[in-house]
C-alpha cells in the first residue's frame, strides 16, 4: 500500500527493510500485552493520519515512519482529535501519553523525540465559558474590522461567513468543493460527503451565505481564468495559489486565531460552531432542530447549548435594575 505524507506530493512506498539488531523488540519494555496492544492501536491511528494511509503498520516500518514525524505533525493531529473528532480531552491525553511513552523508547535508540515538548491538555469539567466564548455580535465585530486586501483575505472572510451560516465542522468545510453546493428548486444545500458519522448529509444554505459564495466564486473564476467545469472540481477554500489543494486544518486554525485577536479573543474554528448552536437556541430553535442542523448523532451532545441558553438568560437577569 502507498502512503503520502500530509503536505507533501512525494510518494513513499512502504517496504520492509532489515534493520540493525538494536531495533528488534524495540517496545518489549511493555510487559503488559494489553498495554502494548493499546499503544500500537493509538500509534497506527496517528501514523495513518499523518501519512494519509490505511490499515495496520508493522515492524521496522513503524520506526522509519515515526522518525520522520515533526512537532507540527503532532500538533495538527491533536487539533484534529479535539476539534474534528470532538474527543474528550481526557481521552486525547491517553493518546498523547501513549505516544510520549513510545517516543521515549525510540529516543533511547538515537531518534529525535518530537513529543518531548508536547504538553498534556488541561482537563476540566465542561466549560460553559468556552461554549459561550464568542457570540454573533462578536463575529460581526470581527467582520467589521477584518480588511480584505487580496484573494487570501477574501477567502478568510468567506470562511468565517460559511462557518457561521452552516455550523460546519472544520474538516467538512475544508473538504468542500463547488460541486458540493447544489441547487434544488430555489434553495441551495451543501452536500457533505464525509461527516463524523460517516453518512452523507445535506445542509441548507442561508440566503446571505449563498449570495456571498456566488460573488466569491465569480471573483475566483476571474482571478484564475477558470471555466465553469473547472471551478466545479475546485476547493472552495484552497490553501495555495491553485484551487486543487485544500487548506490544512492548522492553517484554518491560525486564520481563526488571527481573526479572534481583532477583538482580543482566543478562539478556534469550533468556537464558531458553538456560537451557531447557542444563537439557534437563543432564537427559538428546539433541541431536535439544533441536533439535525449541526449533525449531532445524539441530543445529549446538543443539550449543552440549551443549558448555555439558560446561563445567558440568567446573565440577562443581572442587567435588570433593582426596584425599591
Amino acid at each position: 500500500m502507498d502512503i503520502i505524507k500530509r503536505g507533501s506530493t512525494e510518494l513513499t512506498r512502504r517496504k520492509k527493510k532489515k534493520r540493525a539488531g538494536e531495533h528488534k523488540n524495540l517496545f518489549s519494555i511493555y510487559k503488559s500485552e494489553k498495554t502494548l496492544k493499546d499503544y500500537m492501536f493509538y500509534l497506527n491511528k496517528f501514523l495513518n493520519y499523518v501519512y494519509e494511509g490505511e490499515g495496520q503498520i508493522h515492524g521496522d516500518e513503524i520506526v522509519n515512519l515515526m522518525g520522520e514525524i515533526s512537532k507540527e505533525d503532532i500538533e495538527d493531529y491533536i487539533y484534529h482529535l479535539v476539534e474534528e473528532k470532538e474527543m474528550k480531552k481526557s481521552s486525547v491525553n491517553t493518546i498523547i501519553s501513549a505516544l510520549k511513552s513510545l517516543y521515549r523508547e525510540l529516543e533511547k535508540h538515537g531518534l529525535e523525540n518530537p513529543m518531548k515538548f508536547i504538553p498534556l491538555l488541561k482537563v476540566t469539567r465542561h466549560n460553559f465559558d468556552n461554549v459561550l466564548k464568542i457570540s454573533a455580535n462578536d463575529i460581526q465585530e470581527i467582520l467589521d474590522r477584518y480588511e480584505v486586501t487580496d484573494d487570501k483575505s477574501y477567502r478568510n472572510r468567506m470562511i468565517l461567513y460559511t462557518l457561521f451560516y452552516t455550523g460546519m465542522r472544520s474538516q467538512e468545510l475544508l473538504d468542500m468543493k463547488y460541486s458540493n453546493i447544489i441547487k434544488r428548486e430555489n434553495e441551495y444545500v451543501i452536500k457533505i460527503e464525509q461527516t463524523k458519522s460517516g453518512r452523507e448529509q445535506y445542509k441548507p444554505l442561508h440566503n446571505v451565505c449563498v449570495d456571498k459564495l456566488k460573488s466569491y466564486r465569480k471573483y475566483m473564476e476571474s482571478l484564475y481564468s477558470m471555466k465553469e467545469d473547472e471551478m466545479e472540481k475546485s476547493y472552495v477554500f484552497p490553501g495555495t495559489s491553485t484551487t486543487d489543494k485544500k487548506l490544512s486544518y492548522s492553517a484554518l486554525y491560525n486564520i481563526i486565531q488571527d481573526m479572534g485577536r481583532l477583538i482580543d479573543k482566543d478562539i478556534s474554528p469550533h468556537n464558531i460552531r458553538h456560537a451557531v448552536a447557542t444563537e439557534l437556541s437563543l432564537n427559538g430553535a428546539d433541541i431536535v432542530e439544533i441536533r439535525d442542523f449541526l449533525g449531532h448523532a445524539d441530543t445529549k451532545v446538543t443539550e449543552i447549548y440549551i443549558n448555555a441558553k439558560s446561563i445567558l438568560e440568567k446573565r440577562a437577569l443581572e442587567k435588570l435594575p433593582e426596584l425599591r
